[in-house]
C-alpha cells in the first residue's frame, strides 16, 4: 500500500506565496500578465515558477506553441489556490471591516478629556470615539498594552517606545478662595504664599508632580492637609478655607474660588507642555490614523482647550 505524501513545511512555505499565481494561471491568464498583476518581470516569475517545481519536484507549466499553460499538477494546485484564496480574502474582508468599524481608543488626563469633545463638532467626518481618563502614568501603561491608540497627556513621557506630537502648553493657575489677598491679582508667585497650607491632587497624577516642582523651584514646602483625586474636591475645600491649591487652568474656576495665573520665579508663565502620544513602530487602522491627525490639528489650532475655564472635575 502506498503512504500519502506528506507537504513539508518548506513546500507550503514556498507555495503559499504562489496561491495568487496558481490562481491568475488557472483563470487563463498568461505569464507575463500574471507577472504584470504581481508586480514582477515575466523574466523574475518565471524564475520563481522554476523554483516552484524544483522544491516540489513537480512540472506546473509546459509548453505549449508559443506559450506556456499549467499542467495537470499546475490545474490541480491552480483549482486549490482559488478555494483556499477565495476562503482567506472572504476572512480577510471580515475582519477589515471589523477593524475599520472598532472605535478610535484615545487616552487623556482628566484635566483634558471633557475638552476633547468640542473638537468633534469640527471633524470632517463621523467619529466613532472612546475615551479612557486617568493619570499619565496609567494611560501610559493601557497605550503600551495596545488598549488605547493614543494617549494625550503632560509632561512628554521619557523612553524611545513613545511617540510624541506637541499640542499645546497648558498653565497651571493658584486657585484661592474669595476674599483672599492674592484674588485680585493679575499673577502671583508661589513664594507670595509660602505661609499657607496647600490641598493638593494625589501624589500619583502628573498634576501634583507638576505642583510639587512649582513649589520647589519657588524654594517654598508648603503644608498639605488634603489630597484627592477630584479638583471639585479640593476647590470646595478652597473655597472652605483649608487650603490653596495648585491646578491646571482649565480645572481652576468655580463658585466660591477665584484662579491666579503663577508665575515662576524667573517671571515666566507655569505652564506644562501637553502632546500626544503613541507607540513608536506600532500600525494603527487608517481610520484611527486619519483621526488621531484630525484630532492633533484641531486641538494645535484651539488654544483655548487648555486655557478656558472648566466648573467641574
Amino acid at each position: 500500500m502506498t503512504v500519502p505524501a506528506t507537504p513539508t513545511s518548506s513546500q507550503i512555505a514556498v507555495l503559499t506565496g504562489a496561491l495568487p499565481v496558481l490562481r491568475e494561471l488557472g483563470r487563463g491568464t498568461t505569464l507575463t500578465q500574471t507577472a504584470h498583476l504581481q508586480g514582477l518581470s515575466q523574466p523574475a516569475l518565471s524564475r520563481m515558477v522554476m523554483r516552484w517545481e524544483a522544491e516540489l519536484s513537480v512540472p506546473l507549466l509546459h509548453r505549449v506553441g508559443r506559450g506556456v499553460a499549467l499542467t495537470q499538477e499546475g490545474h490541480a494546485l491552480a483549482n486549490a489556490a482559488t478555494d483556499a484564496l477565495s476562503v482567506f480574502e472572504s476572512s480577510l474582508e471580515q475582519v477589515l471591516d471589523e477593524r475599520d468599524a472598532r472605535p478610535v481608543r484615545l487616552g487623556a488626563l482628566r484635566s483634558l478629556s471633557g475638552r476633547i469633545a468640542p473638537l468633534l463638532a469640527d471633524t470632517r467626518s463621523p467619529v466613532s470615539l472612546s475615551v479612557s481618563e486617568g493619570s499619565a502614568s496609567s494611560l501610559l501603561t493601557q497605550l503600551e498594552a495596545a488598549d488605547l491608540d493614543a494617549v494625550i497627556v503632560g509632561p512628554r513621557p521619557t523612553g524611545r517606545i513613545y511617540n510624541w506630537t506637541f499640542l499645546a502648553h497648558q498653565p497651571f493657575h493658584l486657585v484661592v478662595p474669595d476674599g483672599h489677598r492674592c484674588a485680585d491679582q493679575s499673577s502671583v508667585r508661589l513664594e507670595e504664599v509660602a505661609d499657607e497650607n496647600f490641598v493638593a491632587m494625589d501624589a500619583h497624577y502628573t498634576t501634583r508632580q507638576f505642583a510639587d516642582e512649582l513649589c520647589a523651584e519657588s524654594g517654598i514646602a508648603p503644608d498639605i492637609t488634603v489630597e484627592s483625586d477630584n479638583s471639585h474636591t479640593l476647590r470646595s475645600f478652597v473655597q472652605a478655607g483649608v487650603g490653596l491649591c495648585i491646578l491646571p487652568a482649565v480645572m481652576a474656576d468655580a463658585t466660591g474660588v477665584v484662579s491666579v495665573p503663577i508665575l515662576r520665579p524667573d517671571g515666566r508663565p507655569a505652564v506644562r507642555e501637553i502632546g500626544m502620544v503613541r507607540m513608536a513602530g506600532r500600525r494603527l487602522p487608517p481610520h484611527v490614523r486619519s483621526v488621531l491627525r484630525e484630532l492633533s490639528a484641531l486641538f494645535e489650532g484651539n488654544a483655548g482647550l487648555v486655557h478656558g475655564s472648566h466648573t467641574s472635575a
